[in-house]
């Protein structure tokens, strides 16, 4: 069916205007205020809600509502409960609303079904409601096994099919955000902003509440055997989908057994098939969950080196060069100032000479092996330097087992040791207090760390600012 035999074609029309988001506005106000009552709402209460929203707003809006009122309706209204009615007229005339006189002469206002549905979906959008992942599960595994899963298998079939559907397709999703937090996290400048991007944003909004517990205490692998030995059985108990779906004939679902049948067979196996490859899924998003992190540390370190060594040096050029390519609104792929393209030699070369002459292939020749010769002995002291410079290498590396047992230092004989208590004055320490928060869901550390509800604090003089943390020994 043509989606505008559904819809309105000129339904979206006001979420394109110059007004579009005061349009928005008031729609989620009728829209919360609709969800409170059963048949409806009283035109005068929808009135008030609109001239509640547009005595809140400036004269900017007031202008411009004015203005739309006069282009449409060669008319100016008044006052504010004129200007809701035209607002309100616009809506029913686009079809977000509908009104209707019920028995007692009471005009009403309504919402329809297509309306609901699109504003449900744009709600969830606008308040970032995460998906818990781990209920899509166990839903689907209390569907395949009440009481009722075999006398009402077609139900308890299609809901779980419907649960597995938005399993996948959130997993897919919060696959594809990741790459939208990488971009945001190397778009940014300020170390704030990246510690808030990646510990609330991501870690607190995202990771925590709904795909962590997914991983662990509401595992997938928890539920996955008996769902799929339960589906197994049903395949292959050809009496369960000949009855089942004769039920789905009944609900007139379809219209004969052999198509009923069929749907009942992909069903079963698109849940089946789902849940097998699972565990793929969840090891891509692992993948770009450890590519997101990298690129913050990456970030971050890049943007708190302050040494005057050449890498320094360098950063401190490319700072300032991006920051002239922003100000002047240039474009990626803009060349410098002529007066800065001269300060670089850097291009290609290439020229032809004798040894640029193509080289035929040679027969193979019988090798003929060197004689092997005494290697000279190296100075000592240049030994000793080289070791001495390689262990410190080792030393600076940010191991697991390094990090544990800076945390282990810290907490002395404590039971537990908070952020703010570890004394963090230099980057070192900092990126120590970033590697220990992220090893601490390691089984392989001696401490777990607790992020909900943690205040933001700032140290070393307000260098360096983040969530005041709680690490507790195990």
């Amino acid at each position: 069916m043509n989606l505008f035999a559904v819809i309105p074609e000129r339904f979206f029309s006001v979420l394109a205007s110059p007004l579009k988001q005061d349009y928005a506005a008031i729609l989620f106000r009728i829209y919360d205020q609709y969800q409170l009552t059963t048949f409806g709402m009283e035109r005068d209460v929808v009135i008030d809600l609109i001239v509640d929203y547009i005595e809140q707003k400036d004269g900017f809006f007031e202008q411009a509502l004015a203005d739309e009122i006069w282009e449409e309706s060669l008319d100016t209204p008044a006052g504010p409960r004129e200007r809701a009615a035209f607002i309100l007229r616009k809506l029913e005339a686009t079809g977000w609303v509908v009104s209707e006189v019920y028995s007692n002469y009471v005009q009403y206002i309504s919402l329809p079904d297509y309306a609901i549905k699109i504003l449900d979906v744009l709600d969830k959008i606008r308040r970032h409601r995460q998906v818990e992942y781990q209920g899509y599960v166990y839903a689907t595994y209390t569907l395949l096994h009440s009481e009722e899963a075999d006398r009402q298998g077609n139900l308890a079939l299609e809901k779980a099919y419907e649960q597995t559907e938005q399993l996948i397709n959130g997993l897919k999703s919060l696959n594809h955000n990741i790459k939208r937090y990488i971009e945001r996290v190397l778009a940014e400048k300020e170390p704030r902003e990246i510690l808030k991007i990646h510990f609330k944003d991501y870690m607190e909004e995202i990771i925590d509440r709904s795909y962590h517990r997914l991983k662990t205490s509401d595992n997938v692998s928890r539920y996955r055997p008996k769902i799929i030995a339960r589906l197994n059985q049903w395949y292959n108990d050809t009496a369960w989908v000949d009855r089942t779906a004769g039920l789905e004939v009944q609900r007139e679902r379809f219209p004969d057994l052999p198509t009923a049948r069929q749907e009942i067979y992909r069903r079963i196996d698109y849940i089946r098939q789902a849940y097998i490859g699972l565990d793929d899924l969840l090891d891509e998003i692992d993948r770009r969950n450890a590519r997101y992190a990298n690129a913050s540390f990456q970030q971050l370190k890049y943007i708190l080196n302050s040494s005057k060594d050449v890498e320094g040096q360098l950063m401190e050029i490319l700072k300032f060069l991006a920051g002239l390519r922003a100000q002047e609104g240039m474009r990626p792929d803009d060349l410098l100032p002529e007066e800065l393209g001269r300060l670089f030699s850097l291009f290609t070369q290439g020229f032809l000479d004798r040894e640029s002459l193509y080289t035929g292939r040679e027969a193979a020749r019988q090798h003929q092996p060197r004689e092997v010769q005494e290697l000279e002995e190296i100075d000592p002291e240049r030994r000793r330097e080289r070791l001495r410079s390689f262990r410190q290498q080792l030393e600076r590396r940010m191991t697991r087992e390094k990090i544990n047992a800076w945390v282990m230092e810290k907490l002395a004989g404590r039971k537990e040791i908070c952020a703010r208590e570890l004394g963090i004055e230099d980057v070192e320490e900092f990126i120590k207090l970033i590697y220990a928060t992220a090893y601490g869901r390691s089984r392989q550390v001696g401490y777990r760390v607790h992020r909900e509800g943690r205040p933001r604090v700032s140290c070393a003089g307000g260098r360096f600012e983040f969530r005041d943390l709680r690490f507790e020994r195990k």
